[in-house]
């Protein structure tokens, strides 16, 4: 007996529609598969050049070791170039970029001021002195947010970068040794009370809208992308990664535990999924915080110094390695 084999027409109004349909089907797999890779880090290039902290703004670094502050061109970043450098009045302890130009923390000098449009020859406007010990520098508009560890958060107008002036102080409970963010969102860590979120929607009377108290002394905090704050704790090195959705009851996500503990973690860059975590003479850890319940450790990156600061813009990584910059494309 002989099998008959029944085939079926489709409509060719349904096999329009089928057709009109797989584009978006073929990009939402392609969506998945992305989602599943987050970025990893390449080594580009490197700068020959000391290195213990660097921030990035456009396609210069910006990187300091002691009192001097060296500019580093990354129009091509496999092949970073040394352009200008300054010497500052003291030991530079962190960098933001902004506008044009550089706010220095400089500890018991105070605010160091820094006009970076010519790369060749960065030079000083200003310092301006503070009550206590700089430790740390952000901005929102016109103004320079200045944590000087005693006295609080100085509030400093910088229209005029030459001629800085104090309008304001918010004190915190204790000792001021980090700061994240910028705008209209500022973050203090404050020793020994935690983190403190401030909308600084006007600059000269920031609200306090909530605090985090985390499981250790903060040491610094990091405002990543993604609307999460990212703390390193004193002494560990752990980072707890913080959902700042509702500011008025700021809650831990995750953390991340470095491989090796000890503390040697002072800070963290954030970009995009990934974490860029500096564990000095062991390089760099890589992790994913895709999901910030489970931070994932990726990749740890050996580096030829001692990795001690980090910075992310854009798909650039830059590692500041002690006896040179580290530049990194994330793809």
């Amino acid at each position: 007996m002989t099998e008959r084999i029944v085939v079926q027409r489709i409509p060719l109004r349904r096999l329009r529609v089928l057709f009109a349909a797989l584009p978006a089907v073929l990009a939402l797999l392609c969506a998945e598969v992305t989602a599943a890779q987050p970025r990893s880090p390449e080594l580009a290039g490197a700068a020959d050049a000391p290195a213990d902290l660097v921030a990035l703004d456009g396609d210069f670094a910006y990187a300091a070791a002691g009192d001097t502050l060296r500019v580093v061109d990354l129009s091509d970043p496999t092949r970073p170039a040394l352009r200008g450098a300054l010497t500052a009045p003291g030991r530079i302890w962190s960098i933001h970029a902004a506008s044009g130009r550089l706010y220095l923390a400089g500890g018991l000098e105070g605010l160091f001021i820094v006009d970076a449009a010519d790369p060749d020859a960065p030079a000083l406007l200003a310092t301006h002195p503070t009550a206590g010990q700089a430790l740390g520098v952000t901005t929102s508009g016109s103004r320079a947010l200045v944590i000087n560890l005693m006295s609080g958060l100085e509030i400093v107008d910088v229209s005029d970068g030459a001629a800085p002036v104090l309008v304001h102080t918010e004190d915190t409970p204790g000792y001021q040794w980090g700061i994240g963010g910028g705008g209209t969102r500022v973050l203090v860590a404050d020793q020994p009370s935690g983190v403190h979120l401030f909308d600084f929607s006007e600059p000269e009377t920031p609200v306090l809208q909530g605090v985090y108290a985390g499981a250790q002394p903060a040491q610094s905090v990091t405002a990543g992308d993604d609307g999460r704050a990212y703390v390193v704790l004193a002494g560990s090195g752990v980072v707890e990664i913080i959902d700042m959705a509702d500011p008025s009851n700021p809650r831990l996500a995750g953390s991340h535990a470095p491989a090796r503990a000890g503390g040697r973690t002072q800070r963290v860059a954030v970009g995009g999924d990934g974490m860029a975590v500096p564990v000095g003479e062991d390089g760099f850890e890589w992790v994913d915080v895709t999901d910030p319940a489970a931070p994932a450790l990726a990749a740890t990156i050996d580096t030829p110094g001692t990795a001690q600061d980090a910075a992310i813009a854009g798909d650039t990584l830059a590692v500041a390695d002690g006896g040179a910059l580290l530049i990194y494309r994330l793809r």
